[in-house]
């Protein structure tokens, strides 16, 4: 046996150092010898959780299942994994001092096989992992990253099309992902809706910030599909304080509807998220006389937004959140069309004319709320495998179903929006895995200031914000 001991100090506090360290679900973001970490077990973290550990060793890497065996928070966790020639017992201590936290972490190592008959040579290789794992968990806990900046290489690999396409894939994903710092944060005390949260992007985005301790309001179509999702989240993260509201984002007066329920029952909205959306085969009309696309994907959040606004400043710092699409890339927006009475109906361009639209607004926004302390901000999910995107787009599906990635890993970025420190300090961006990307690839359709103050006007008109 192979005895680690480290000691560390964090600027945080005994409670939320204690929650984030004790979950092995985090480990992979702050020990560099581990690739992948996932909770197994529902509801919160207490004595008889299990998580999947991968551990790294050279080009090769070792699946671990590790228990909580003793859970006395927030002073101490004990956890024993076992995987191939692997088994350890980890104990963390945690001590609250006048600065922040005391880390005392203890880890005894047992090789079996032929790792057990080197293990008497490898204390120094096991003390440098300790080491290193400590230092990456030090880091988590203490430092704020700075926010990504501009990339003159990604740019031009957006303009190129092909290269920024396969970012888009599960590659690019795990790619990106090597270099993220934690996001070692809680978002309790915060709310956030989400809207279109029972299936795809939105319901993963709804868990994992349900699993960051937010008060979560699921919004969607079908009750029963909402009260499924709803018990789902609470027995998957243990956070009870999960709610839903039943809305047709489709129609304008459902839209109205959902806002005043919100602004009456909640006294502070501090996250919103534009998730809703759907990309209609063939053209049709919503029982108000409207376009169906253009009145979910584009009308519906400019009005779900300007009216939760109110709340969103007073409860600042606060931040939205819209969730666009690569086809954006390809379209701009016809001011004289946005419901797409003209030419032949194409499901897919009215899709994307609207996710251009909603970025315009999202740039528009983010000039408007300068100094109001919420912030604005658009993501792209990448190419994402959800029912959305099975559904509408069959034939894209079947080329590129084993590129595609898992809805969790494209709303990792939704998650990342609405709980960085360091996404608070920028707005009226398009993001993707964590990064600013171009808006626009093509000349001309990004649209001009003019035009996003007309599309607003135009909007404005058509949602009748006067009633």
């Amino acid at each position: 046996m192979t005895r680690l001991r480290e000691i560390i100090t964090v600027p945080r506090a005994l409670d939320e150092v204690f929650r984030y360290t004790s979950n092995f679900a985090n480990i992979e973001q702050w020990d560099p010898g581990v690739s992948e970490s996932a909770k197994l077990t529902g509801g919160p973290v207490q004595e008889g959780s299990k998580f999947r550990v991968v551990v790294k060793s050279g080009p090769s890497s070792t699946p671990m299942e590790y228990r909580v065996t003793h859970f006395e928070p927030p002073h101490r966790v004990v956890l024993e994994g076992q995987g191939g020639s692997i088994h350890a017992v980890d104990e963390i201590r945690f001590t609250e001092i006048a600065n922040g936290t005391r880390i005392e972490y203890t880890a005894d190592i047992t090789l079996s096989g032929l790792g057990g008959i080197f293990q008497p040579f490898m204390g120094g290789i096991l003390e440098k992992v300790g080491k290193k794992a400590l230092a990456g968990l030090k880091t988590a806990l203490s430092a704020e990253p700075p926010v990504p900046g501009e990339s003159i290489v990604r740019n031009l690999a957006d303009r190129m099309v092909l290269p920024g396409a396969l970012g888009f894939t599960r590659f690019g994903y795990a790619h990106r992902k090597k270099s993220w710092p934690a996001l070692a944060v809680s978002l309790q005390g915060r709310t956030a809706v989400v809207t279109g949260a029972t299936s795809g992007l939105g319901r993963a985005a709804a868990e994992r910030l349900a699993g960051l301790e937010a008060r979560v309001i699921l919004v969607g179509r079908n009750r029963g599909k909402l009260e499924q999702a709803r018990e789902e989240i609470v027995h998957s993260t243990g956070n009870p304080n999960v709610s839903f509201e039943v809305a047709d984002l489709s129609l304008m007066s459902e839209v109205r509807s959902l806002a005043a329920r919100l602004l009456d029952a909640e006294l502070e909205i501090h996250v919103l998220v534009n998730n809703a959306a759907v990309l209609p085969l063939k053209r049709s009309l919503t029982g108000e006389g409207l376009e169906t696309a253009f009145a979910t994907d584009l009308l519906s959040p400019f009005l779900l937004t300007r009216l939760l606004l109110p709340r969103l400043k007073q409860s600042s710092p606060s931040r939205i959140i819209n969730v666009l699409s690569g086809g954006m890339y390809l379209s701009g927006i016809n001011l004289q069309d946005l419901q797409n009475a003209e030419g032949d109906y194409d499901g897919s361009r009215a899709y994307a004319s609207a996710k251009r639209g909603l970025m315009m607004l999202t740039e528009l926004w983010a000039k408007e709320l300068q100094d109001s302390g919420v912030v604005v901000n658009a993501m792209h999910p990448g190419w994402a495998d959800t029912p959305g995107v099975q559904t509408s787009l069959p034939g894209f599906h079947k080329l590129t179903r084993s590129v595609l990635r898992s809805p969790e890993e494209g709303a990792d970025t939704i998650v990342w929006l609405a709980a960085a420190p360091e996404a608070s300090r920028v707005s009226g961006k398009f993001w993707l895995d964590r990064e600013p990307h171009l808006a626009a690839i093509i000349p001309g359709t990004d649209g001009t200031r003019a035009e996003r103050s007309a599309l607003s006007e135009m909007l404005h008109e058509v949602a009748d914000l006067s009633r």
